[in-house]
């Protein structure tokens, strides 16, 4: 991922998230407080434990609430960390958290933080460090993000009965390459690529997210949901079940809303395009396969 930026002020600012109440789940509050220096400003409990506000996903909440688990670093970037619970399950079922910074995706799975990616809140953890998630809180490295309020990720609203203007979203994918065959089985699409999220997962996410709300459909692409979490990574079989439940990174369920008559088409697959590596390209070619069906199904219904 390309690195973030911010935009110029006189004065640092440190970015922290305004509470609100336990159970809010509208907008995220961010205010910016002046600072007399640069450094980034924080609560810190024990030795070097940096303890920051976070804005925790609603669906998450029993899992995030409940006891503490073991957990494990499995992905570190500069907008993002990854920590798996329950590690060392066997059936590979221990669920993927993510904590992000303010200009990070905005996966469904993530807490936010109120600091962007400049100020490298992540700099001291690794890929392997130990974890812990659980009473309101994660903690990885020397971190801990606390929950102090909860969003609600957004959700592909229903679609209008005309159909989905998947004719125009083809078009605009004329000259972009599909990272993998969009078209394969679900079988052979789970797990295929490289990466944390590899290339036939995210089709596949893009691929639930349009049918969400066309029941006969959404059989295919939800038989694989079971052997995901052996056949493919912790984090995108985590996405995978948020996409089942029709929840996906904000510029995914932008662009199924515009297909779905409910904005342009054509904005919403450039912000999706510039999503990742191949991460973009291959949910808006699962939206196209997904939309293409339900096309049908609403034209017959």
């Amino acid at each position: 991922m390309s690195p973030g930026s911010r935009v110029a002020h006189h004065t640092p600012l440190v970015w922290d998230l305004a509470l609100v109440c336990y159970d809010s789940v509208s907008p995220i509050a961010v205010v910016g407080v002046p600072q007399g220096g640069g450094r980034l400003s924080v609560t810190r409990y024990g030795r070097g434990m940096a303890s920051l506000p976070v804005a925790a996903p609603l669906p998450a909440r029993t899992h995030l609430t409940g006891p503490l688990r073991p957990g494990r670093v499995v992905g570190v970037h500069p907008s993002c960390l990854y920590v798996v619970s329950d590690p060392d399950r066997p059936d590979g079922t221990g669920s993927v958290v993510a904590v992000e910074t303010a200009d990070g995706v905005g996966l469904p799975c993530a807490l936010l933080l109120g600091v962007d990616r400049a100020a490298v809140p992540f700099a001291a953890i690794e890929v392997g460090d130990r974890a812990t998630v659980g009473e309101g809180r994660v903690v990885a490295g020397g971190l801990e993000a606390r929950v102090v309020r909860w969003w609600s990720p957004p959700t592909v609203r229903p679609w209008r009965r005309q159909g989905p203007r998947w004719h125009e979203l083809e078009g605009l994918l004329r000259d972009v390459r599909p990272p993998v065959d969009p078209d394969l089985d679900p079988h052979d699409l789970l797990g295929r690529g490289p990466g944390l999220t590899p290339a036939g997962d995210d089709v596949l996410a893009g691929w639930l997210l349009a049918v969400h709300h066309v029941d006969d459909l959404r059989a295919a692409p939800a038989a694989v949901l079971a052997a995901a979490p052996t056949a493919t990574t912790a984090l995108s079989a985590t996405l995978l079940q948020e996409a089942a439940a029709g929840r996906g990174v904000p510029a995914a369920v932008a662009l199924a809303d515009a297909l779905g008559g409910r904005g342009d088409v054509a904005p919403a697959v450039d912000r999706l395009l510039r999503l990742g590596h191949t991460s973009g390209a291959a949910l808006a070619f699962g939206l196209l396969r997904g939309a293409r069906a339900a096309s049908r199904e609403l034209v017959d219904a």
